[in-house]
């Protein structure tokens, strides 16, 4: 599967990433003011400030909209994919403390098969479902684990009044673990679309290159207010694009460490 620009940006390591996103902005931004001044006089340039301002503030109030909407989206993408793993590995959690509630000498092969299928699934989500995601797309690797999960909670008989009643509770659990699990192998369905990422590069590169078509004073203030305009915007692109793909990064914004303590816990 062919990885998108930004997915490739957020898989970069962190220092790399930040390097990119300020680091290209800056040198296009120096790179276009010297191109601009080589080409046209200060004055030329002094004498497009009053109808340069106002095209350039309109240009600004453009960019800050798509990067407001690359932002709320992203962080849309990461809260959503946040609280479906903290929802998942709750629900994985409460099972687990419940196993012991089937007590005695006869029930010993259900717990045990309770905390082996607790194990198998958190070690599917770690190896298979987690490398899918960072990857970009939903393949689940723990279909079978989910299943064999399922059958171990759902199937189990109380043989008390107590362990009847739990069986009712474990079974939301186990309902809420699917609700989140589908919801957590969906999420990258779910990120930015490609024309949202290609109208916010477009916006990006407009407000860094139009800052130049109209100047005065010094020529070196110009290119520290360029290089400044250039670090904010890519500063705003990094934040989105990590936000947008949580899965995946050195650091990734979200790990699959809840699901290994689980596999300690059983």
């Amino acid at each position: 599967m062919e990885l998108s620009l930004p997915h490739q940006i957020a898989a970069l390591p962190f220092w790399l990433g930040i390097l990119l996103t300020t680091g290209v902005p800056v040198l296009l931004a120096l790179g276009i003011g010297h191109v601009v001044h080589a080409l046209f006089t200060p004055l030329e340039l002094a004498a497009n400030v009053p109808l340069g301002v106002v095209k350039y503030g309109f240009v600004v109030e453009i960019y800050a909209v798509v990067a407001a909407l690359a932002l709320v989206g992203a962080w849309d993408t990461y809260q959503t994919a946040r609280d479906t793993v903290q929802k998942e590995t709750a629900g994985l959690y409460m099972l687990a403390l419940s196993v012991d509630s089937f007590a005695g000498p006869e029930a010993a092969p259900l717990r045990a098969e309770m905390r082996t299928a607790i194990r198998l699934y958190a070690a599917a989500v770690v190896g298979q479902d987690w490398p899918a995601m960072q990857a970009g797309h939903g393949a689940s690797g723990s279909e079978a684990a989910f299943q064999r999960l399922a059958r171990a909670f759902f199937d189990a008989e109380g043989s008390t009044p107590g362990q009847q009643s739990l069986k009712q509770t474990t079974g939301d659990w186990m309902s809420q673990v699917g609700e989140a699990r589908v919801a957590r192998l969906s999420v990258m369905s779910r990120t930015l679309a490609g024309l949202i990422w290609a109208l916010v590069l477009t916006v990006s590169v407009a407000t860094i290159a139009f800052q130049w078509f109209f100047g005065g004073g010094h020529v070196a203030l110009h290119y520290a207010m360029g290089a400044v305009v250039a670090l904010i915007v890519g500063s705003v692109l990094l934040v989105a694009v990590k936000l947008a793909f949580p899965f995946v990064g050195d650091p990734a914004l979200l790990t699959p460490r809840p699901f290994l303590a689980l596999m300690e816990v059983t």
